[in-house]
């Protein structure tokens, strides 16, 4: 006599489209304006120029960041300028909250090295933007920026510019970290012959779906498909599947996005042929973490739908 437990687990990890301690560089155009305020008996002008810069970074966390950056502001006329170019060298701290899963808010405190005509200087810079993560990897900012305090001897001048740029992340691909896990274990037992049992469990983090949707990626589609054939083998395992959110944002919306989430993997699995009498799907939005919410990591890990088959018995 024998009794056979099986168990099969897979785990499909996809990291989340925030990242972990990882560089970045970029690009941008922009509009700037200078803002003078002159020695008396000098005449100034007030100009506009379009702009444009590079940039770079290293995130350490998910709120701190470093960014180092040249800004081509353009050419200017005013009190000690003519026709002359104004550029910057740019160093500061960026700390990010995120709003949701694909919008965070940032902003910048730290200081440039101008050239203005010919003249230098040293100016303080701030900055406030917003980041929308568009692509696997990539995202698209909105910043505004300040140099407070450009002085060539005849004129103090502020430089006011409005940027949209496109960041790239390097490494840290958010579909590089899927795997699966396959476990089978035979247990001999002279006592009593129940019937064998089977379960299974799968869990799928957020960059599964679309940014910020509840619509799974196309690509993302064939990692069912193990479990449509283990609910095609056995007709009468039934399926839970559970919905969860980070706690970014507000509550109510986390609910939702976890719920249609949820939703979103059972059409699938009716839309290949699975009763919807056998699936359960809930959305338990920022409850239920499974690692800390102050770390990128553990967001990315919080955001997630499990799917489980409660174990049931088989004749073999």
């Amino acid at each position: 006599m024998r009794k056979l437990a099986v168990t099969i687990s897979t785990s499909l990890i996809v990291l989340s489209n925030t990242v972990n301690a990882l560089p970045y560089v970029g690009a941008k155009v922009g509009y700037t304006w200078i803002d003078d305020e002159c020695q008396v008996g000098y005449l100034c002008d007030d100009d506009k120029s379009g702009s444009v810069g590079i940039y770079g970074g290293y995130t350490f966390n998910n709120f701190l960041a470093i960014e180092a950056g040249y800004d081509y502001l353009g050419k200017f006329t005013g009190a000690g300028l003519s026709d002359d170019s104004i550029d910057a060298f740019t160093l500061a701290p960026k700390l990010t909250f995120g709003i949701n899963d694909a919008v965070n808010v940032y902003g910048k405190l730290g200081g440039a090295y101008v050239n203005y005509g010919d003249k230098s200087d040293e100016s303080f810079l701030g900055a406030l933007g917003l980041e929308f993560d568009v692509i696997e990897n990539g995202s698209i900012r909105v910043e505004y920026q300040s140099l407070t305090d450009i002085n060539n001897d005849i004129v103090r001048a502020k430089a006011n510019t409005a940027y949209i740029g496109f960041s790239y992340r390097f490494g840290g691909n958010k579909q590089e970290a899927a795997a699966s896990e396959y476990k089978e274990e035979v247990e001999k037992n002279t006592l009593a012959t129940p019937l064998p049992t089977k379960t299974f469990q799968a869990t799928l983090l957020s960059n599964t779906f679309e940014s910020s949707s509840s619509q799974l990626k196309s690509e993302s589609l064939s990692q069912l498909d193990e479990l449509v054939e283990f609910l095609e083998k056995y007709p009468q395992a039934q399926v839970n599947i559970t919905g969860y959110t980070d706690s970014s944002g507000a509550e109510s919306s986390n609910q939702v996005l976890s719920e249609k989430r949820a939703k979103a993997v059972a059409k699938v699995l009716t839309d290949r042929g699975i009763s919807p009498d056998r699936l359960t799907a809930t959305g338990k939005g920022e409850s239920g973490p499974i690692a800390s919410n102050d770390t990128l990591e553990g967001r990315a890990k919080n955001r997630r739908v499990e799917i489980s088959v409660p174990e049931f018995e088989y004749q073999q």
